[in-house]
């Protein structure tokens, strides 16, 4: 089974869920740069107020912010094994550094899923979903509530409301999706590593099985799609 995957897909896409559900399936790390940078802003470090000031204005961290948190969590030994990568790379340099940096283990990516959402589902998934403070675990009003108001299934951590989910931010950060990330599938789609994977409605049980069925090669609806 493929070990070193890369999830991409618009802000409110669902690939924090999609990735969460291949961690666990296959026991691989769940590498998520919002998940580093909410733990710089946590410790209210200057790289977390740095990255506080990209955040609140829907615009993305610079990729020199963003490359030096990846490389530190892979030099420490963090998927050394395989992982799934969420939210990194954004932009084709911090690609072709990824590309390096794997290149430089012997190694390369198995897969690049691009999790894919019309943009009217977006905002209403993104204007009702909440995120555990302490391990990331998304949740939603409509169809994944904790099993406990407000305390997290997963860890029993408090969950709240990610402070740049409001509509004015999620449009700026959509642009800025659509402008900068979007390319990314051209280019992974030259390397033929690129899975297109629909995901307009609910991640129930069939969704689950089609994904793994396009990993493993036996589905291949999307695939390559422009």
């Amino acid at each position: 089974m493929m070990k070193r995957i890369v999830m991409m897909g618009a802000p409110g896409s669902g690939k924090g869920t999609w990735s969460k559900f291949l961690s666990d399936r296959f026991s691989l790390p769940h590498i998520s740069s919002g998940d580093l940078f909410r733990r710089e802003l946590a410790g209210d470090s200057p790289l977390g107020r740095e990255i506080r000031s990209y955040v609140e204005r829907g615009q993305l961290v610079p990729d020199d912010v963003t490359i030096q948190l990846i490389k530190e969590v892979l030099a420490e030994g963090e998927g050394r094994d395989g992982f799934i990568l969420d939210g990194f790379p954004r932009t084709i340099a911090q690609a072709e550094v990824l590309d390096q940096i794997l290149a430089d283990e012997g190694h390369e990516l198995d897969a690049v899923i691009e999790v894919e959402v019309s943009e009217q589902v977006i905002i209403q998934r993104a204007l009702g979903r909440f995120v555990c403070e302490d391990c990331g675990q998304p949740y939603n009003t409509t169809t994944m509530k904790p099993v406990t108001e407000d305390v997290c299934d997963r860890c029993g951590g408090r969950i709240v409301r990610r402070g740049d989910d409001t509509e004015e931010t999620l449009k700026l950060r959509l642009e800025t999706y659509r402008v900068n990330t979007a390319p990314l599938t051209g280019y992974y789609r030259q390397k033929e590593k690129l899975v297109v994977f629909p995901n307009d409605g609910p991640p129930d049980c069939q969704a689950q099985r089609d994904l793994l069925l396009l990993l493993e090669g036996r589905l291949s609806f999307g695939q390559g799609r422009k």
